[in-house]
């Protein structure tokens, strides 16, 4: 389980992101909207999701709704929230998720890369620790 998934309405940040990842190997989803991220968190297992949860034309409690479906669907994910308007709510709710990462706009595909990468390498220590 070695996927990856974006979720954001901005399709540059989207397929910018996607197209690094994947020139190094990585295999990322891209969802632009919560309802077809829904539909992939149903689907697929991944390994890391990054999530902007304000969504255009969502409201603020969307925010709340998306972190909540993604922790559900996806419990052993390591999620990384990455938005242009974070917030004390938004901060109280990554808590609450369990998100590894809270970061803000812009950020670079390099920075964003290594982030991905350390979060596979925690999550694959834990998941031996488990065993």
């Amino acid at each position: 389980m070695n996927r990856i998934l974006l979720i954001d309405d901005d399709e540059v940040i989207c397929g910018s992101l996607r197209h690094y990842l994947t020139t190094r190997g990585l295999t990322a989803d891209v969802a632009l909207d919560a309802e077809s991220a829904a539909l992939r968190l149903a689907a697929n297992d991944y390994a890391v999701i990054i999530v902007d949860p304000y969504l255009t034309g969502g409201s603020r409690r969307d925010q709340r709704e998306l972190l909540e479906i993604i922790c559900h669907l996806q419990p052993a994910a390591e999620i990384i929230v990455l938005t242009g308007y974070n917030s004390p709510e938004l901060e109280r709710i990554a808590a609450e998720c369990n998100v590894a990462a809270l970061l803000t706009k812009p950020q670079s595909v390099v920075f964003l890369n290594q982030l991905i990468c350390s979060r596979y390498s925690a999550r694959e220590a834990s998941s031996k620790v488990n065993l």
